[in-house]
């Protein structure tokens, strides 16, 4: 009725400038009437669709029931708690400021998905379950190498940081064999990490063992030189010696001038004959030896006054090895020792929370999905063709036209 009215409008003014209906909108009934030719076309295609239709959904459902069930197996490990490294245990009973120095690493989930996912491990699985045979991939270029592609895809590993716990889940058409592939992962975590812990035991203990020789062998070196300027020089305690000679300076000073002053009085009184002022004269010779002496180091227990700053220097040197190489030896020496004990227990392994047991539901394939989204996709498939072999049959004969018109 609105098209025979707007027909009549625009006729009633011959040349199209008539009055249009109000609220008529040109693109709103353009738009209107593709939707209705379009259902048209898919009401007059309405059997062919659905026979399309029903027959993808009935092949979708063959198909998928000639996918065989795979099955998912889980297992669940904790790890150590503390999880570190010897090192790090070990650095915990020394000081900050050693600690810092010596460095130290702490272990975590990295070390653990690193070996489950590493090649080594993935070969080590694929030859235990002769998985080549097991996929059908033995006719393959590199049949080991895609089947450690196919084990890739099949195997998750999944880390929980809530709880801790590291998650190795396996697919197979077998719950069994499913099963003992997600234990036999554990079992290689196991045993590649006591391998590392180990060796990385052994090795640490070896390095703190060579640096505790070494400063033990500094320090014997020290102790003979400090032996041999001892024996040398005399000294055994530079500053109290030095006081001591000091003192046994200023005495024997103190004597010389008390013996000089007795004999230039005696002398004066009896004469250079006199017995009692040679006895004077011997008194002043021998105080002034004695200074003679401790000047030059010849008393016994006394450094030579000459050699005094030398001898010190030499001596500061050698104790400053000496405290040193002590201390080194009262840092490592418990290190070693820890190490040394660490190295004879058994090393931290995952603990198995949950080992996997044969699962009794499969985990794919979804049959139900994959035949809705099949049934689906044909239905949509087939109003797409029918709509478009429809249009084509409709703009044919128009579009040939004038391809001859312009020819």
């Amino acid at each position: 009725d609105q098209d025979r009215r707007v027909d009549d409008a625009v006729g009633a003014s011959g040349d199209g400038t008539g009055d249009l209906p109000p609220g008529y909108d040109p693109g709103a009934m353009e738009t209107q009437n593709r939707l209705w030719w379009a259902a048209g076309v898919v009401y007059r295609r309405l059997g062919w669709i659905l026979g399309v239709t029903v027959l993808v959904a009935a092949l979708s459902v063959y198909l998928t029931l000639q996918i065989p069930n795979r099955y998912r197996a889980e297992t669940r490990v904790l790890l150590p708690e503390g999880g570190g490294s010897i090192m790090a245990s070990a650095l915990t009973s020394i000081s900050p400021a050693a600690a810092a120095l010596l460095g130290g690493s702490g272990g975590g989930f990295t070390r653990y998905m690193a070996i489950l996912t590493s090649p080594s491990t993935t070969a080590s699985v694929v030859e235990r379950f002769d998985l080549v045979n097991r996929y059908d991939l033995a006719d393959k270029e590199f049949p080991v190498q895609a089947a450690q592609s196919e084990l890739v895809d099949r195997a998750s590993f999944e880390v929980s940081l809530d709880f801790d716990y590291l998650g190795v889940a396996v697919l197979d058409e077998d719950p069994e064999v499913a099963a003992q592939i997600a234990n036999y992962y554990v079992e290689r975590l196991n045993e590649r990490h006591i391998e590392f812990q180990s060796s990385n035991a052994a090795e640490y203990r070896q390095f703190l063992g060579d640096r505790l020789d070494q400063a033990n062998a500094d320090l014997d070196a020290a102790q003979a030189a400090m032996q041999a300027l001892q024996e040398r020089s005399g000294v055994v305690e530079p500053t109290a010696q030095a006081e001591a000679l000091f003192s046994a300076l200023a005495v024997s000073q103190a004597a010389v001038t008390e013996a000089e002053v007795q004999y230039q009085a005696l002398l004066s009184q009896f004469g250079a004959e006199n017995p009692s002022v040679v006895a004077a004269k011997a008194g002043v010779d021998a105080a002034r030896g004695q200074i003679a002496r401790l000047r030059s180091g010849s008393e016994a227990g006394m450094p030579g006054l000459s050699r005094l700053p030398r001898v010190q220097r030499e001596y500061a040197e050698v104790m400053q090895d000496l405290t040193l190489q002590r201390a080194v030896i009262e840092t490592v020496q418990p290190l070693y020792e820890q190490a040394a004990l660490q190295e004879r227990r058994e090393a931290d392994a995952v603990q198995v929370l949950d080992p996997a047991t044969p699962p009794v539901r499969k985990a794919e394939p979804r049959r139900s999905l994959l035949v809705l989204a099949a049934t689906f996709s044909a239905c949509l498939l087939a109003v797409v063709v029918a709509l478009l072999t429809a249009w084509i049959r409709e703009r044919l004969p128009t579009t040939l036209a004038r391809l001859r018109t312009g020819a």
